[in-house]
């Protein structure tokens, strides 16, 4: 199979769940990083409080995503995505 584009070739690579699964666990590692720094800049500064509020609904997300609770994922996606505006 020839691919026309690089980006072709990185979309036709069969990906497993195992990577899946270390993708997800590394975003949240991210999140939960992100989120604690954030906090200590909030303490400082309350100019930082949308961004720990946007971290805290995506990292709510992230945590609901994980557990596979798809209702609860749901609702935290939707705050999370109201947290953005």
């Amino acid at each position: 199979m020839s691919c026309r584009t690089e980006e072709d070739c990185v979309n036709s690579v069969p990906i497993t769940s195992t990577e899946v699964n270390d993708v997800a666990k590394s975003e949240l590692q991210r999140l939960r990083s992100a989120h604690a720094t954030v906090a200590k800049l909030v303490v400082d500064d309350l100019v930082y409080l949308p961004i720990f509020e946007r971290l805290e609904a995506e990292l709510v997300a992230a945590e609901a995503k994980e557990k596979g609770d798809p209702i609860a994922y749901a609702r935290a996606a939707i705050a999370a995505q109201n947290a953005k505006l």
